[in-house]
């Protein structure tokens, strides 16, 4: 009974590290803009920039993204917020 029990403990957490550490991606126009925290807002979501956010399509850097331009945002979900790991124009 210990060995089935720890197994099933080690799978969950397996599982629950998963899911934190899923990749995801969105598309819509960009509603807002935060230059001081590096954030932008997507269909209500609010998603944060970091030093490793890969910039696609046009896209260089944080200061070029313009509220209303269509985008499609790679993020994943760590530390409670939506972490921008790729950005790109949708065409």
């Amino acid at each position: 009974m210990k060995l089935s029990l720890k197994t099933l403990l080690l799978a969950t957490a397996v599982t629950a590290v998963s899911i934190s550490a899923q990749a995801n991606d969105i598309e819509g126009k960009i509603d807002a803009i935060n230059a001081e925290a590096q954030s932008f807002v997507v269909q209500g979501i609010t998603f944060f920039t970091t030093t490793t956010t890969d910039y696609d399509d046009g896209l260089k850097t944080f200061a070029d993204l313009k509220v209303g331009q269509d985008v499609e945002v790679d993020f994943e979900y760590r530390d409670n917020r939506h972490i921008v790991t790729e950005i790109e124009l949708n065409n």
